[in-house]
Order: structure tokens, then C-alpha cells, then sequence
């Protein structure tokens, strides 16, 4: 009868572990949605060191944050990136509204991610986007989440309308100048007399940014306890009714539909002015009187601005003597020169470039770009990938304040399974997860920024440009100014007629013209 030897291994392989990472969400910052937020932190640390075959790489949370736009969510943003650079096999989440409430970005990422073969499970929901079948069940279950956002929303713009109409609408934020009390516009003294001090100096005839100006340099606090005075922050001042004791309602408007992005009402929807709604900071006269001035100041300014700015307005600059490029016409021809050179031909050795000459330069790279078989811009992005996850691998920092942060998320297990046997008093125990939180929430931030590298801002830059780029069906014949706009950040022009346009992400190319 044969007898079976064993050998063993010289050297035994353990079975990799599943690297297994959580998001959680609450779109509030009420204290009962902070405090589904720790439980739901809680639980799946808990959860996931449970599974022997499971290693937890991070919770990832984001915090009184709308789920309706995943570009708003950093923490969101922090996992996705990651799991780009392969450092994570699995997601944990609560549910499908907790990932997304946008259809489309709840399908456009999990399908993302299953490219690169992670897997999204839905608690609630029963649903991992590994299995074949769940792409169905996953566009049912995201509808689901958007329509019940979208119905939330319209109920409470109905509420909101109903309130307008009476005139008894309170916003949740007093402009400056005020403060909210008992649901109430009241006179914050401090600060009305800026407001009035504002009105008579813009009728005195100081500028809009002199007044800004003015109010930095004498350290004025703004309202959210800013020591800069921005230009704009000024005309919205200057411009709002509040301070006559009158309400406009409803100056901006939500979409109906998913992602319900806010637009300024310029008559799409219904306004309702409601006239001593609360006490006047300014007189009637003076409001009005600054309201005349602002529009003759505007329709001026508006004359002077499309007299003189053209799409390479201040975009070229000189490479001999950093000067900006300026616009002529000679012989009913316009020409780019710069301005050094215009002035004295002998101060600066440059020369006249017809605009002609310098659209085709430009719309020749957009079109190399983007049709030429090399696909530079595919390329560059892979470079930038592997640099970027050869950065990440390298940085010792970013992978101590990892260990440092599986250490706290250990401890504050430890305490919870303390707290649940009966070994640790509730008081002694929020106490420390509290402090242990506070640290997890420093260290999180600070590997975030150690992590965080030029690389991967440029990567994103480039993968932008190369979006826009490929949204091209056919070559361009003629110029397209929205793409320049969107794409170029700086050109350049030197005495050897060679045009260096720096695009997103830094990168630089250079046309003869």
C-alpha cells in the first residue's frame, strides 16, 4: 500500500488578508446624526476586526455633508484615490443612499471600482457590485435614494414657498449687521454702523474695493470673524434690501431634479418682496440713491471692459522680457505685440504675431493632443500614477500616522468591548473615546496633507485636460474660446517665433508660428 510523505514548506505563505475599508455619512450636524455618525464608526470597527481573513485599512467619514455630489465629500474623494492606487480590496457601507443619492455617481463610481476589482457592499441593501447580478438591483436601490431626496427637497420647498408668500420666511443666516434672535432680524449695533458707514462712503464716491480696502486696513472684523474685506462682499451690502427693513424671497432657486444645483433667479421662479419685515439699518433714500449710482458705475465699466478684452487679453506674455502681450490693429490686421516692444523697438528684441497665426498655433496642440495615435496625455497619466503610488509606498511619514491611527481605532475598540461587558463606567468611557477621537481626527488630517503631494494635484489636473480634450468628436478648424479658457493657463511667445502654452497640470508645448 503506497505511503504519503509530508514535505513542508521552507518557507510557508500566509494567506493575504482582504484589506477592508468603511464610509460612513450624515448629512446633518445634529446631535442625533452625530451620534448615528460614532455608532456607525463604531460598528464597523468593530465588524471588521471581527474577520479573521479581513484587515481594516481605514473608516472613511464625512460629516454633515450632502450625499447628492461626491466632489464635496473629501473623505469620499480620500477612499476613491486610494482605492486607485490598489491599497484597498473591499467598502463597507451602511446603504446606498449613505454612498450616494445621485443615480448617476452611485453607478458611474461602483462601476469604477469594480474595474479595478474592489467590491461595494451594502449592508441594508444585501448588495456587493462584485456579483454580476447586482448591477440591476444597485440602479434599482440608488433610484429609490435619489427620489426619496428629491421628494424630501420638494417638501420642504413647498414649506419654504408657503412661508414667502406669507411673508414670514426667515433665513437661517443674518446678513451682516444683524443678528437672528428668537427667529427675528435684530440690529447688531458693532456692525450697523459699518453698514451705514459703507452706503454714505460709496456715495462720497469711494470705489467698491477702496471700501474694502479701507475696512482691512483698519481691521474691521467681517462677519464670519475674517480680517480680509473682499470687493464682492461689499456690493452684496450695498445691494441688499435687508437693510431697509424689506425681504426679497426666493433671489435664488434649486433644480427640480438631481443634483438640485442653486441658481440665481433671474425670473425662472417666483419672488415675493415683503416691505417692513424687520427694523432698517439704512434710510429709503440712501439705499436708493447707492442703488443708482451702482448701476450708471456698472454700465460704464461695462463699455470700457468689452472695448478691451479679447480671449488672449492678458494670457500672452513676452519670453525676452516678461512683458504681457497687447492687442493692434495695423493695416486692418489685428496683431499680438509686446507691450515692452511697442513702446521702444529697441527695449525689447520681439516682434508682431498676427492673431491668426497664434489661433492656429494653439488649435494645431489641441488637435495633436487629442487625435494623435501616441495619446500623450494616456501617457503622462500613467507616469503620474505609478509616481504617485511609488510616493505613496515611499512616504514614511504618511505610513507611521496609518499605524498610529490602526492603534487608536484598537484602542477604541478595547474601551467599547470594556464599556459593553460592564468593566468601564459610561462617564470614564465617552471621556476617553472622546480624547482618542480628538487625536484619530489630528492624525487623519495630518496624513491626509502628508499624503496629499504635487503629484497628485498635477494628476488630477491632468486627467481634467485630458476630459475636456477628449470630449473633441472631430479636429478643430476653428478657435474655440470656452476650450482655451478652460485648458490654458499661460503662454508664451519668444524672438524665435516659438509659442510655449502651459496647460493644466504644468504641462508645456511648444508651436512654431
Amino acid at each position: 500500500m503506497p505511503v504519503a510523505k509530508l514535505i513542508a514548506p521552507t518557507t510557508k505563505q500566509e494567506i493575504p488578508k482582504l484589506r477592508v475599508a468603511a464610509y460612513c455619512r450624515v448629512s446633518s450636524n445634529s446631535a442625533d446624526q452625530r451620534n448615528s455618525f460614532a455608532t456607525q464608526e463604531r460598528v464597523y470597527t468593530k465588524y471588521i476586526a471581527e474577520k479573521q481573513e479581513w484587515e481594516l485599512v481605514d473608516i472613511f467619514a464625512d460629516e454633515g455633508l450632502s450625499g447628492m455630489k461626491a466632489d464635496n465629500r473629501p473623505e469620499f474623494q480620500r477612499m476613491i484615490r486610494m482605492c486607485e492606487l490598489h491599497q484597498i480590496d473591499l467598502i463597507l457601507t451602511k446603504s446606498v443612499s449613505r454612498f450616494a443619492r445621485n443615480v448617476k455617481e452611485a453607478l458611474n463610481y461602483t462601476r469604477k471600482l469594480k474595474l479595478l476589482g474592489i467590491g461595494v457592499q451594502f449592508e441594508e441593501d444585501g448588495i456587493n457590485t462584485l456579483a454580476m447580478a447586482d448591477e440591476m438591483l444597485l440602479n434599482t436601490f440608488a433610484a429609490i435614494a435619489q427620489e426619496e431626496s428629491k421628494s424630501i427637497s420638494q417638501n420642504q420647498r413647498l414649506s419654504i414657498a408657503k412661508r414667502m408668500e406669507k411673508g414670514e420666511y426667515v433665513a437661517s443666516k443674518a446678513p451682516y449687521g444683524y443678528r437672528l434672535v428668537n427667529k427675528k432680524l435684530k440690529i447688531f449695533k458693532p456692525e450697523a454702523e459699518v453698514v451705514c458707514w459703507i452706503f454714505q462712503a460709496y456715495l462720497n464716491g469711494l470705489s467698491i474695493k477702496t471700501i474694502a480696502d479701507t475696512l482691512t486696513a483698519q481691521g474691521v472684523p467681517t462677519r464670519s470673524g475674517q480680517e480680509q474685506w473682499k470687493a464682492n462682499t461689499i456690493t452684496y451690502i450695498l445691494t441688499n434690501e435687508k437693510y431697509i427693513g424689506d425681504t426679497l424671497f426666493q433671489k435664488y432657486y434649486g433644480e427640480m431634479t438631481v443634483p438640485f444645483k442653486k441658481h440665481r433667479n433671474y425670473g425662472e421662479m417666483d419672488q415675493y418682496y415683503a416691505k417692513d419685515t424687520h427694523e432698517p439699518i439704512v434710510e429709503k433714500t440712501i439705499f436708493y440713491a447707492v442703488q443708482s449710482l451702482l448701476k450708471n458705475r456698472q454700465a460704464t465699466f461695462k463699455q470700457e471692459k468689452s472695448k478691451n478684452r479679447y480671449p488672449l487679453t492678458s494670457r500672452i506674455r513676452c519670453s525676452e522680457c516678461g512683458s504681457f502681450y497687447h492687442r493692434k490693429v495695423r493695416n486692418g490686421v489685428i496683431k499680438w505685440v509686446c507691450a515692452k516692444h511697442a513702446a521702444d523697438t529697441n527695449a525689447c528684441n520681439s516682434s508682431y504675431y498676427s492673431e491668426e497665426r497664434i489661433y492656429d498655433g494653439i488649435i494645431t496642440m489641441i488637435n495633436k493632443l487629442r487625435f494623435c495615435e501616441e495619446d500623450i496625455l494616456g501617457q503622462t497619466i500613467q507616469k503620474l500614477e505609478f509616481a504617485a503610488a511609488a510616493y505613496k509606498r515611499n512616504n514614511r511619514a504618511a505610513s507611521q500616522l496609518s499605524q498610529s491611527i490602526a492603534e487608536l481605532n484598537a484602542k477604541l475598540l478595547a474601551l467599547e468591548r470594556l464599556r459593553s461587558k460592564g468593566y468601564l463606567a459610561a462617564d470614564i468611557y465617552h471621556t476617553q473615546a472622546r480624547e482618542i477621537r480628538q487625536q484619530l481626527g489630528k492624525l487623519k488630517t495630518e496624513r491626509y496633507s502628508s499624503f496629499e503631494s504635487r503629484i497628485t494635484t498635477m494628476l488630477e489636473d491632468v486627467r481634467k485636460l485630458k476630459s475636456l480634450i477628449d470630449e473633441l468628436e472631430q479636429p478643430l478648424e476653428v478657435f474655440d474660446e470656452k476650450l482655451f479658457h478652460e485648458v490654458v493657463t499661460d503662454i508664451c511667445i519668444n524672438n524665435r517665433d516659438e509659442m510655449t502654452v502651459t496647460l493644466l497640470g504644468g504641462l508645456k508645448f511648444t508651436e512654431q508660428i
